[in-house]
């Protein structure tokens, strides 16, 4: 059986335009690595990569178990498999489990995963058709494309982390699998509680309290007298600051939240900066699920609690707040005291 990861087009807005979101880290890893995990789980005999993206080339050049490939499936000639074998193709930025990939590949004669949210209808997380099928139809996008009716797949769970709350949830679900690690440098007043891990060059400072499951990068700074609770991923070099509190929510690289600050439920882009007070609402009056901008519209996100994307490099005057379901774009900024209810440069 051969294994296909490929990267389809960016849907915007990104949280961080220049990596691929198949970059974007979950729980430590790239989201490209766990759908390959996913792939060798389920047995694939051959994996393969197929991107336009160069920096998920480059990390397919350097992975043990992905072979770069051309982006045209009828270049692709399996050593030892017949036509009537399997090629399951899956989205290099959705994260599925390897039970959902063996699924797939017994289907016949195609199979497709959906998870039902209104934004993942097409291209399907992932779907499976012969060896034949799939030369004849010379590229990914294409056999995509033309995959009608396909018989559909029960999914444990499939996230696609192009999407924002999407991110959150597979960061959360593999998070949830992690066993405790502590190498990093924590204070003696500091409380670690559950499946944390906190990397080599991590800091936690006095007085500061991590709840699991929850991950510290290399390079992490907590406290002093902060509150990091669960499902939490902080990224490199991330830095979270006296009395701020952070939950369920993906900080990557180099964010920062350095004084008196609320993120919950939220997604913050690399270098972007929540001034002192910042405080992110998460819940709708109405108790209605969270609505946010992506591809041009608004969606669901399904989530009765949903923060902010605030996107690379933004940066946030002190005492800003911001509404549940805000997005602002990479680069973007607020005043001091500004109250935001509508998304900010996309």
């Amino acid at each position: 059986m051969l294994g296909v990861l490929w990267t389809p087009s960016e849907l915007s807005p990104r949280v961080e335009p220049a990596r691929s979101a198949a970059l974007y880290p979950v729980a430590g890893a790239p989201a490209v690595e766990r759908a390959a995990d996913a792939m060798v789980a389920a047995g694939v005999d051959e994996l393969a990569v197929v991107t336009d993206a160069a920096d998920v080339s480059e990390w397919g050049t350097a992975a043990d178990v992905v072979d770069e490939v051309a982006a045209d499936l009828g270049k692709i000639s399996p050593r030892g498999h017949e036509s009537d074998d399997r090629v399951v193709v899956a989205l290099a930025t959705a994260v599925l489990a390897g039970e959902t990939i063996r699924r797939v590949a017994a289907a016949r004669p195609a199979a497709a995963v959906r998870t039902g949210d209104e934004a993942v209808e097409r291209p399907p997380l992932a779907f499976s058709v012969s060896v034949e099928r799939a030369r004849r139809a010379a590229s990914v996008p294409k056999l995509a494309d033309a995959l009608e009716h396909p018989e559909p797949v029960d999914c444990p769970f499939g996230f696609d982390v192009r999407r924002p709350w999407n991110l959150l949830e597979a960061n959360g679900v593999v998070l949830d699998e992690q066993s405790r690690s502590v190498r990093g440098d924590v204070h003696g007043s500091a409380e670690i509680r559950g499946d944390v891990v906190v990397e080599p060059g991590a800091v936690v400072e006095s007085g500061c309290v991590v709840e699991g499951p929850a991950y510290l990068s290399p390079g992490v700074r907590v406290g002093p007298n902060a509150y990091v609770r669960g499902r939490t991923f902080l990224g490199r070099e991330v830095r979270i600051g006296h009395a701020v509190e952070v939950k369920n929510s993906v900080l990557l690289d180099d964010a920062r939240a350095p004084h008196l600050t609320y993120v919950g439920d939220s997604v913050v882009g690399p270098g972007a900066n929540l001034g002192a007070g910042t405080q992110v609402a998460n819940l709708r009056h109405d108790d209605e699920p969270v609505r946010v901008a992506h591809d041009g519209d608004r969606v669901s996100t399904g989530r009765r609690k949903f923060g902010a994307v605030v996107g690379a490099g933004a940066k946030l005057g002190i005492g800003t707040c911001l509404d549940a379901g805000v997005t602002l774009a990479a680069g973007a900024s607020t005043k001091p005291g500004e109250v935001l209810t509508r998304d900010r440069g996309l």
